[in-house]
């Protein structure tokens, strides 16, 4: 399945990973991946946000990286 930042629905990229990771539950995302699909260029500012996503338990980690 392809996806593209245009084809999400969600106005916040919060809600934009929350489809993605929706979409295929089984995937492991990891979160250069999503940040390519997102088109975000700063790839470590958007881990740390992931990180902190984490943290306030919207999204899970499965593991390190990941």
């Amino acid at each position: 399945m392809d996806f593209s930042a245009g084809a999400l629905s969600s106005p916040d990229r919060r809600g934009k990973v929350l489809e993605l990771l929706a979409a295929q539950p089984w995937r492991a995302w990891k979160g250069a991946e999503l940040a390519t699909v997102l088109g975000i260029e700063n790839v470590n500012s958007f881990r740390v946000q992931l990180s902190q996503w984490s943290h306030q338990g919207y999204i899970n980690k499965i593991g390190p990286a990941l």
